[in-house]
């Protein structure tokens, strides 16, 4: 499998994970149970099991009369499991020109 962007090549999945790591990015990780995590990735293994830190989850309730409320809590650090990750995403802040 060959991954392109326009600004550089990943051979890999875990390519990409490993620069995110040696950049210092922070990534978007959407989850089966409809939440997202935004956090530091420290490590991974081959089952893309995630070691993350400085972790911001987000979900939305909704109660029994319709209103959907947002919820966020911060963790310090975790293991994430990799058969819960849907989807991953390095986090591109703006930067000044």
């Amino acid at each position: 499998m060959n991954l392109k962007t326009k600004s550089s090549s990943f051979e890999t999945p875990s390519c990409l994970l490993s620069s995110i790591i040696k950049e210092n990015k922070l990534i978007v990780i959407f989850l089966r149970n409809n939440k997202k995590i935004v956090a530091k990735l420290k490590a991974f293994d081959k089952h893309f099991n995630l070691i993350l830190e400085n972790i911001r989850e987000i979900w939305n309730e909704h109660n029994k009369k319709g209103k959907t409320t947002f919820k966020e809590r911060h963790i310090g650090k975790m293991i994430l499991r990799g058969d819960s990750i849907i989807l991953v995403v390095p986090l591109k802040l703006y930067e000044d020109s």
